[in-house]
């Protein structure tokens, strides 16, 4: 070939002639350290250790972009070495250090082999850092503990919910690649904000953005099997000395079917089924007003209901505008539910009973929740707690000395549903999301149910009849009633 042979000394001397800068030592030692430090983590996750949600951003999240970056900054640090070399007016014999790719050179030939090894070594690295690190991105700590101050309100009613086993992803993201791709394009916008701390206080819930129920909750959920009513039994507590308790029972029509099973009715049906089609238009962004209904009956029927006195938009904006019902627009909080104080100390008050001996133990932690103006849910929860434990030492000094665990129970409970309900940090409360279901606490089924949304013709009306959906066994009454064991929650 012409070449003057080489050593094998004079050879790994061209090899690292140009790694000999600043640039690509720096790059070299981040790439190894970072390496060996995520093979480190990496080993830890398989033996089953190491679960903290910071630990694993660093691991995962950080180490690979670290990796990555050293591997970028060596080749960068040996081209500017060379062009400054050529600059300076470098010999030629100088310059011929620089390796010749001629692979009939068994020194190429090894350094070769030992460069794909390093690179098979390093896919792998990547390779398994990249799929713990998607992992990791999909799990409950990383949505819901990374961005501790951010994410605390609706992480802490989703570990209290019905669905605090479902992983978040199953619903903010669901299956399928299209969403998955565009739900990490918005996480970078989302850690942007975090970073700089240029988000909403509160979190607004991306409404406009949601994924369709259908492609969602009901791939657990299935609609059309909801066949007849649903019993169930609501424990109320007043707010007197004696925590006088009171019961509700009534039949729900939730309903369900389809016209071609020869079963179908009641609310599911009426609202989301494939039988009837329904879409609205809202008139806010939060969706808790309606003003434009249209109802496609199973015949083909069209009806369109409105209020006399709303303004409709044009019907290109209409159209623009309309929306098709689905799961979402009453469960809109079917996971981050926010329970309002006095329906969390009900709940308390039934499932330990020996709180009810406490004497205005509702109307106390109402106020000692309702009535506190601290600057952090952990000063609310501390005043909570002093303001429960002052009231009895104060009024009932007897009971205080001889019930001291059963003050300090119902003292502990209260300041854990204020945790629960308030977050004075993200300015966030049990009122900002507000639940669509029902109609208690919150416009719920009203926003149309109203017996004011009509058709043009005046022919029809979507009714305000509290039948339609459910129908009360027994109201307000004293005691637990016997309905033969079937209770609901």
């Amino acid at each position: 070939m012409g070449s003057k042979s080489v050593t094998r000394s004079e050879f790994m001397h061209r090899m690292l002639n140009f790694a000999n800068n600043p640039t690509t030592i720096i790059g070299f030692t981040l790439t190894t350290i970072s390496g060996l430090l995520l093979l480190i983590f990496v080993l830890v996750e398989f033996a089953g250790h190491g679960h903290n949600p910071y630990t694993s951003a660093f691991a995962f999240l950080i180490l690979p972009a670290l990796f990555i970056f050293g591997l970028m900054v060596m080749p960068v640090g040996m081209l500017r070495l060379r062009r400054r070399l050529l600059a300076e007016g470098t010999s030629a014999e100088e310059l011929d250090r620089f390796p010749r790719l001629d692979f009939n050179d068994p020194n190429l030939r090894r350094v070769a082999t030992v460069i794909i090894i390093l690179t098979t070594v390093n896919v792998v690295i990547l390779g398994t850092a990249s799929v713990l690190g998607i992992e990791y991105m999909e799990s409950v700590p990383f949505c819901g503990e990374v961005c501790h101050t951010v994410m605390q309100p609706e992480f802490v009613a989703y570990q209290e919910s019905p669905h605090s086993r479902v992983a978040c992803v199953e619903c903010h993201i669901g299956p399928g690649a299209p969403w998955f791709v565009r739900s990490k394009i918005d996480g970078l916008r989302q850690v942007w904000h975090t970073a700089l701390g240029s988000y909403s206080r509160p979190i607004h819930s991306p409404i406009v953005d949601l994924r369709p129920a259908r492609e969602t909750c009901e791939q657990c959920h299935w609609p059309t099997k909801h066949h007849g009513d649903k019993l169930r039994v609501f424990a109320r507590h007043r707010s007197d000395e004696n925590n006088s308790p009171s019961y509700t029972a009534m039949l729900l029509k939730t309903g369900g079917g389809r016209m071609d099973l020869g079963q179908h009715g009641g609310i599911h049906w009426w609202h989301i089924e494939a039988d009837n089609k329904i879409r609205y238009v809202a008139g806010d962004d939060r969706r808790e007003s309606i003003i434009w209904v249209e109802l496609t009956t199973p015949e083909g029927e069209i009806l369109t209901y409105t209020r006399e006195w709303e303004e409709i938009p044009a019907p290109q904006e209409l159209e623009r505008q309309a929306r098709t019902m689905d799961c979402i627009d009453c469960h809109n909080r079917p996971t981050h539910l926010f329970k309002s104080p006095a329906k969390a100390l009900d709940d308390e008050l039934q499932n330990r009973p020996d709180l009810r001996e406490l004497p205005f133990f509702k109307k106390q932690a109402l106020v000692a929740i309702q009535e506190n103006g601290a600057a952090t849910r952990e000063l609310g929860m501390s005043h909570v707690e002093t303001v429960m434990k002052a009231f009895y030492q104060q009024n009932y000094a007897d009971l205080f000395s001889t019930q001291s665990e059963l003050v300090d129970l119902g003292a502990e409970l209260a300041k854990e549903i204020y945790g629960e309900t308030h977050f004075p940090q993200m300015n966030t409360t049990w009122e900002t999301h507000p639940t669509h279901i029902g109609h208690e606490e919150s416009p719920g089924c009203w926003r149309c149910h109203d017996d004011e949304m009509t058709t043009s013709d005046g022919s029809r009306t979507i009714p305000l009849d509290c039948e339609n959906c459910h129908v009360m066994i027994v109201e307000d009454e004293p005691e637990l009633p016997d309905l033969g064991g079937a209770l609901g929650g």
